[in-house]
């Protein structure tokens, strides 16, 4: 990888975790989405039964308030760009082969 390439990449990271930083402060309390269009529609909050649990539900962790919703967002970055590093690994060992 060039050092070019490297720089690009810690800048975009870097950027990510600006964004991550200050979305809770931000991000609308009352976004639109689908809990808004479940609510339009009078569909009861618990209405369906979770097949899985969510490790972060509402991208917060409660016993650091907005400090966990900060946390929690850097770390889907990071694991997002992690699993992107993966498949990139396994595309380039293909093409090599």
């Amino acid at each position: 990888m060039e050092k070019r390439d490297k720089t690009l990449i810690i800048i975009a990271i870097a950027i990510c975790v600006v964004i991550c930083c200050l979305a809770p402060f931000i991000a609308s309390g009352n976004p639109d989405g689908l809990e808004k269009s479940a609510e339009d529609a009078g569909v009861p909050e618990n209405a369906t039964k979770e097949v899985v649990a969510s490790p972060f539900p509402d991208y917060t962790f409660e016993p650091l308030a907005v400090i966990g919703e900060v946390g929690v967002l850097i770390l889907g970055v990071l694991l997002t760009l992690l699993c992107a590093l993966g498949v990139s690994k396994l595309v380039q060992k293909k093409k090599l082969s």
